[in-house]
Formats: structure tokens, C-alpha cells, sequence
């Protein structure tokens, strides 16, 4: 009877502790100590430039002891299954010093300066990501759901939210009238791949509603400028479920009864295609460089070139991986 009371005794004391280690009490949120993951920015814009004046994807470091720690061998991941995926160098934190690395995919450090960039890229649509030392020991780990342009994601009074510019409040995110649209084929030299109902051979964006449910869609933008939202607004319409919506980016070339026609076109120079409600993005995709009647579509969460564009259906002829021909699937 004693080594029952001993047992259930000690369990109790690890769910305890366990509590105690996770932020909200949640498996998801891990912190073995004062060496953790404080706050991330997985869609930075204009927010934190790094030394070349450029804007990537971030990860916060914090480390809340009273003495250095080197983390030479130590590791970042944004996979659960590969924990070891970026190892940092020799470089060293400081106590009680918030130590940024930028996960933009460069994979490089220059340990003078202590700056560093991951082989990896944070997802904006949500992932986990996991801190080891250099024994391999999972010192912090943490889930983060969909991020928003320019907020960070981070612990304020001992739990994960959402965090303004100043890194210290915590943010509230607008209302969006609960749209789940998602942006899957663009393209930005239409010669003769597609024309519309009047024969014009205009660029175009294609909407995905993957929301499962009928929308009236109102009150929603279209831009090529993350600084102004408000571009375009999208006449309304009623799209369905699992329907796709064409909006053309006929420029000035505007005066159609039938379609929805923005008043901008896309130039080489333009980084984004967004869509939003003029305050909260929806969603947002980068604009990579295109040749004539090519276009760039989403199948799954994989973006492809189709050299047969299907606007206003789903994505389902020849795409490849790298524009050239290589890597074809289907």
C-alpha cells in the first residue's frame, strides 16, 4: 500500500512540474529553463531590417540567467522531425540579452558581427519550432498559429500571443468577418495564354473560398502594396464554396459590366499580391518573376510554374518546381 502512495505521489509532482515548465500548462509550449525562444515574427515587412537593409524572418533568443552561454552545437528547426536542422556557431549569448537570428533561408553567420541567418524560413500560416542544446535536449518548444504582417508572436506574462511593433503589449487583431480565402494562381505576362469574356489578354489573381462555406464577399481589397491596402476595392460577389474568383489587373481599363477588374496592373517591380479587408491582411503572396503565359499556382502548399494556366479552377495540368522544365509534376 506504501508503494502505491509513493507512486501516485510522484506523478503528481511531474504533472506539476511539467505545469510549471509549460507556458499556459499546454504540450505544445516547452521551457526547460531561462534559455528559451521569447518571440518570433514570421511575416516581417517593414518592422526589423537586418544589416543589409533588409527585412527577413525572425527568431528571438532570451537568455535570462546571470552568466554566458556558449551555443556552439546548439540547434534551431521548424520541424518536429529533424530538430537538428540549423546549428548555431560559435557565437555566445549574453545574460539576460534578447539575441535575434533571422530565419531567412541564407544559412550564414557572420560571428563578429553576431548576426545569423537559418537555412529555413518561418511559415506565416503556422508551425512549430524547437530550441536544443548541444545535446540534443529540447530546452524550448513552441506551436504558433497563423501570424499576421508586422506583429510579433511571443511570451508576454508567462503565455504566447500576439505582440505589437513595440514588443511589449500585447496586439489585438481586427475583425475580418471570419474570410478563409486564400490566393492559388497568379499571372503577370498574359499574351495569348488567357482572355477574358470580352477577348482581352489582361493579367490576373485567382481566389480560392476554402472556407467550406458560401461568402457574400464585401467590403474586401486587392493590392500590389503592402504599405496601401486600400488599392482596389473588390466589387461585391457571391462566391461559393470551394469556387474560384478571377480579378483582372486591367489597369485603366476598367469599364466592364461583367468580371471584376482592378485599376493597377502588376509590374516587375511590385514583391506582393494582398488581399485584405483594407485593415487586416488575409492573405499575401510574393510575386516571383515570370515569362510570357506562364503563371505561378498553389497546388496543396506547394507553389509551381504551369506553362497551361487554369484560372477560375483548380490547379491540376503539368506544373514544375523550377522554371526550365525541371522537376515536373503533376
Amino acid at each position: 500500500m506504501k508503494k502505491a502512495i509513493v507512486v501516485v505521489t510522484g506523478l503528481f509532482a511531474l504533472v506539476v512540474l511539467l505545469v510549471l515548465l509549460t507556458p499556459g500548462g499546454n504540450a505544445n509550449y516547452i521551457k526547460q529553463g531561462k534559455l528559451y525562444i521569447n518571440k518570433i515574427l514570421a511575416s516581417n515587412y517593414s518592422l526589423y531590417e537586418d544589416n543589409n537593409h533588409e527585412y527577413h524572418d525572425l527568431i528571438e533568443i532570451y537568455n535570462g540567467y546571470d552568466y554566458q552561454i556558449k551555443l556552439n552545437g546548439y540547434h534551431l528547426s521548424d520541424s518536429e522531425f529533424e530538430i537538428d536542422k540549423w546549428t548555431f556557431p560559435d557565437i555566445t549569448i549574453n545574460p539576460k540579452e534578447h539575441l535575434i537570428v533571422f530565419a531567412s533561408g541564407l544559412d550564414n553567420c557572420d560571428i563578429v558581427k553576431r548576426i545569423c541567418h537559418t537555412n529555413f524560413k518561418l511559415s506565416d500560416k503556422g508551425e512549430t519550432l524547437t530550441l536544443t542544446d548541444n545535446h540534443g535536449n529540447i530546452i524550448s518548444k513552441f506551436s504558433y498559429p497563423v501570424q499576421y504582417t508586422d506583429v510579433y508572436y511571443g511570451l508576454i506574462n508567462n503565455k504566447y500571443t500576439y505582440i505589437n511593433g513595440d514588443g511589449k503589449s500585447e496586439y489585438v487583431a481586427p475583425k475580418v468577418n471570419n474570410y478563409t480565402l486564400e490566393i492559388t494562381e497568379y499571372m503577370t505576362h498574359n499574351k495569348r495564354s488567357h482572355y477574358d469574356s470580352y477577348g482581352n489578354y489582361f493579367d490576373f489573381v485567382e481566389i480560392h473560398n476554402n472556407s467550406g462555406k458560401d461568402y457574400k464577399l464585401e467590403g474586401l481589397y486587392i493590392s500590389d502594396d503592402v504599405t496601401n491596402l486600400k488599392k482596389y476595392l473588390i466589387k461585391e460577389t457571391d462566391l461559393k464554396k470551394d469556387e474560384y474568383l478571377i480579378i483582372y489587373l486591367a489597369g485603366n481599363s476598367t469599364n466592364y459590366e461583367d468580371g471584376i477588374y482592378a485599376d493597377f496592373k502588376l509590374s516587375d517591380a511590385d514583391e506582393y499580391i494582398v488581399i485584405s479587408n483594407g485593415e487586416k491582411i488575409i492573405d499575401k503572396v510574393k510575386i516571383v518573376p515570370l515569362v510570357d503565359d506562364v503563371s505561378y499556382g498553389k497546388v496543396g502548399n506547394k507553389w509551381k510554374y504551369f506553362t497551361t494556366p487554369t484560372p477560375g479552377k483548380i490547379n491540376n495540368t503539368k506544373g514544375f518546381d523550377n522554371w526550365g522544365g525541371n522537376d515536373e509534376t503533376s
